[in-house]
């Protein structure tokens, strides 16, 4: 593995973080701050912009994303914003990405090219109260009517519902128990049937357009590709490749939160002299470094892995993931700490990132459910060894 970026990734890292640090972090704690509907127009400006820029679309390794070049956009957009991260990701890598992998030309047809821009906005609806990232607990339905997927149930915590255009909903199929077997299905924002909840109040990412979804006999464009009964695996591929855009998340945080951190390590003095040169202060900022580069390396190794196609990628995933969301909490706490009573004011900007920082450890699989993963995973190794 070459651990260098080759001259197109050099450039699309530093063309991301120019862009990133002009367009986009200038709005973070605006976004932070603002009411719902101001929040929601401010995320979608963000998108188009990225869009315009051509960071949304990181292209394409073999048959599928190519998840270095994913990685690196992803990180430099988390740095400067959180939320808009987030709310990208959800349009263009789970809603968008689906689509690519999985639909018929013409749903790629319809669908990508304005996603890719930023001109419309998607998302991927999953979740569910009793279920969690347990996909087999779901309890969304669809029945088909004549030729139409009609879909009923109630989705929680739907990244960009408020504002997409278009959605994926991933439903069980048929109408008796036996009939098991999920689809995604494709909703267009005014279908009839398809209500938004109220926006989600959450602790941090505040700006993230986030709400339920609940339908009642909604009508859908139909399943996403051309067959039925592949929801399930189709689902489980997005949230696999998934890890590392948390990831990406993650470490964005955790530099941003070093950055700000090194202010007063610099500025500060306590008896005469800088307050980063006292011992305790000074290990504070190298475990900082050293928990934030690792988790940089782990994500680049599993996007490495998933371009190659390696069967233990989806374990590099789960181990990045695990590692730079533990690893983020860590460096904002410890960003806190430095920035002392300061950093617990509102507008400081190390609080946000410590109420931020806390998503990567519960989303699409909490930490407990990565360890799981890698325990069975090192388990079956040592059984074949």
């Amino acid at each position: 593995m070459d651990f260098q970026f080759s001259p197109e990734e050099t450039k699309l890292q530093q063309d991301a973080a120019a862009f990133c640090l002009r367009e986009i972090a200038p709005g973070a704690q605006v976004l932070d701050g603002c009411l719902p509907e101001a929040a929601c127009a401010l995320v979608r400006e963000n998108l188009k912009a990225l869009g315009a820029e051509g960071l949304l679309d990181t292209g394409r390794a073999g048959s599928g994303p190519d998840m270095v070049r994913h990685y690196i956009a992803g990180e430099e957009i988390a740095k400067a914003c959180p939320a808009t991260f987030l709310s990208a990701r959800a349009s263009v890598f789970l809603c968008a990405g689906a689509i690519d992998l999985f639909g018929t030309e013409e749903q790629k047809a319809r669908y990508l090219p304005s996603l890719l821009k930023g001109e419309t906005v998607g998302a991927l609806a999953y979740s569910e109260d009793q279920a969690g990232t347990d996909l087999g607990g779901i309890k969304t339905r669809a029945v088909k009517v004549g030729d139409t997927w009609l879909v009923s149930g109630t989705k929680n915590l739907v990244v960009n519902a408020p504002i997409a255009d278009v959605l994926l909903v991933l439903a069980l199929c048929g109408e008796g128990p036996e009939n098991g077997a999920m689809g995604l299905f494709i909703v267009e924002k005014h279908a009839e049937g398809l209500s938004i909840g109220k926006g989600a109040e959450t602790l941090g990412l505040r700006g993230l357009p986030m709400a339920p979804l609940v339908m009642d006999g909604c009508v859908t464009q139909g399943l996403l590709g051309d067959a039925g009964g592949r929801g399930f695996s189709q689902a489980e591929t997005l949230l696999s490749l998934g890890t590392v855009g948390i990831t990406a998340l993650c470490v964005g945080i955790g530099t941003a939160g070093m950055e700000l951190a090194t202010g007063p390590a610099r500025s500060r003095t306590a008896f005469g002299k800088r307050i980063g040169l006292f011992q305790d202060v000074g290990f504070k900022l190298a475990d900082m470094f050293a928990y934030n580069d690792l988790g940089r390396m782990l994500g680049l190794r599993a996007a490495w892995g998933m371009n190659q196609g390696e069967p233990e990628a989806p374990v590099m995933g789960a181990s990045a993931k695990l590692f730079a969301s533990e690893g983020a909490m860590k460096i904002v706490n410890w960003g806190m700490q430095i920035f002392a009573g300061h950093g617990y004011l509102s507008g400081s900007g190390i609080e946000k990132l410590f109420r931020d920082a806390k998503f990567g450890e519960i989303c699409e699989g909490t930490s407990e459910m990565q360890r799981s993963l890698i325990a069975a995973a090192e388990l079956d190794r040592w059984v074949r060894a």
